[in-house]
């Protein structure tokens, strides 16, 4: 390590500031990504902190430092995925003495742990892997993630489809806008659908309170005209009850005169029957003058005179029972065949 001592001249600064930078990422950990505690090396070759590789070997419900001691069969190395014997772990001290040194001369830019407020003229350092501490600069297509160089090389990748990060990015952006482009011309679609929609329910709307207003008037114009036809009716039958019932007492008056007179008369015939013979023989012409003129004749009858007016509304009546009949039928068909059509069949049918 004396050879690592500081140079003098114009650059040995510029140089020793590099040199340091190289040593701290050689001596860096790839797992936490700070400078060795107590490395250990695999079986590969690869080196990490004892801690650290007890926690990714580590299973769960065990601890960390009994790992190297509970797991017999091979592990992968968390940097080249290869197979490594946790028992195989050797301790590199030459590595645990740089990551030492470098504590003691580190650069403060790069000192682990130092945050400070960022300067918005430097630019963002890329994210690092968290297996191998290199920048992530590839995509894997197969997992959906971003991947290290090293990771690419792995055995895990090595047959996936695997992208520089800025293509799959810009692949991506490219995807979400032509989704976009559809998206929106949907959205325009459903717009118009829409508004088209609500213009075609506001005319419907319009047209059935029409319809329910002509409906209205049409049943209220029939109640009407039921209600003239049934008074024209009835005023006919009370007509005919005037008329009957006033040939009826003309006919009854009639008659009650000539059985007054014919009672009269059959008095008269039996005193004049009783008489002595000589006062029958008198009165006798006298008797049967009076016979000849009685009787005087019947009177129409009632039933006779009035049978075809009667008649006549009867007709009515009954054709009036059978248009009726006919006309809730065919109603009642109309609007059963009309509830039997689907709503939508309806609704857009008759805007077509």
């Amino acid at each position: 390590m004396a050879a690592m001592g500081p140079r003098t001249g114009p650059g040995g600064g510029a140089e020793a500031l590099a040199l340091a930078a190289e040593l701290q990422g050689e001596a860096t950990c790839s797992i936490c990504l700070e400078l060795f505690r107590e490395p250990v090396s695999v079986e590969c070759g690869h080196s990490f902190c004892r801690a650290c590789i007890a926690r990714c070997w580590e299973r769960p419900g065990t601890g960390a430092a009994a790992t190297s001691r509970t797991l017999p069969c091979p592990m992968p190395c968390p940097q080249c995925r290869e197979p490594a014997r946790p028992s195989q772990l050797r301790p590199n001290r030459q590595l645990a003495a740089v990551a030492t040194l470098l504590r003691r001369f580190s650069l403060p830019a790069a000192a682990p742990g130092e945050r400070g407020t960022p300067d918005s003229s430097v630019p963002v350092a890329a994210a690092r892997c968290a297996l191998h501490g290199e920048p992530l600069k590839l995509y894997c297509q197969d997992d959906g993630r971003a991947i290290c160089v090293v990771c690419d090389r792995a055995r895990e990748h090595r047959a996936h489809a695997v992208l520089p990060l800025d293509e799959a990015v810009q692949e991506a952006k490219e995807l979400l806008e032509s989704r976009l482009k559809v998206l929106k011309k949907e959205l325009e679609d459903y717009e118009v659908f829409q508004s088209v929609e609500e213009k075609e329910s506001r005319e419907l709307l319009k047209q059935m309170a029409a319809e329910r207003e002509k409906v209205g008037a049409e049943f209220q114009a029939l109640r009407a005209f039921l209600v003239e036809q049934e008074g024209r009716l009835l005023g006919r039958l009370e007509q005919l009850s005037r008329e009957v019932t006033q040939k009826q007492n003309e006919n009854l008056a009639q008659l009650g005169g000539e059985i007054t007179q014919l009672s009269k008369l059959s008095s008269q015939i039996q005193e004049t029957a009783c008489k002595p013979d000589l006062d029958f023989l008198q009165e006798f012409k006298n008797t049967l003058n009076k016979c000849s003129s009685v009787p005087g004749p019947k009177p129409t009858t009632v039933s006779s005179e009035m049978k075809n007016k009667v008649w006549n509304v009867s007709l009515k009546t009954f054709v009036l029972k059978g248009l009726l009949k006919k006309f809730k039928e065919d109603l009642r068909d109309e609007l059963e065949k009309e509830e039997k059509v689907p709503f939508s069949s309806r609704l857009y049918g008759s805007t077509k």
